[in-house]
């Protein structure tokens, strides 16, 4: 393995990706976040990150009930029919959930 730089042809298929992924519809959600001392609103996720500096994928997973903070905010949707949405699908998918084995598979 060498210590060269990536080359820009795979530097541009690594920024298309990543473009990619913040172009998801889940990203783009109104979102509450609840601080210390009060709670704001955003227009979306990846305007809470902005604003934050807490990475989208955080207040993502905050939002579902995959961990239960991000950075010391309670994350949460507005509600509305995508709350139900993303909120029951990661219920479903963690109860259908089974490791098989132990920590080597």
């Amino acid at each position: 393995m060498s210590n060269t730089p990536a080359s820009t042809s795979e530097k541009s298929t690594i920024s298309k990706a990543i473009m990619k992924k913040r172009a998801q519809k889940k990203y783009h959600l109104p979102v509450i976040g609840h601080f210390a001392e009060r709670s704001v609103e955003f227009k979306n996720i990846l305007e809470a990150e902005q604003v934050t500096g807490i990475n989208y994928t955080l207040i993502f997973e905050a939002c579902i009930g995959k961990i239960y903070k991000a950075k010391n905010v309670h994350w949460e949707f507005k509600k509305g029919n995508h709350y139900i949405k993303y909120k029951a699908y990661y219920i479903n998918a963690q109860d259908s959930y089974t490791r098989v084995g132990g920590f080597n598979g």
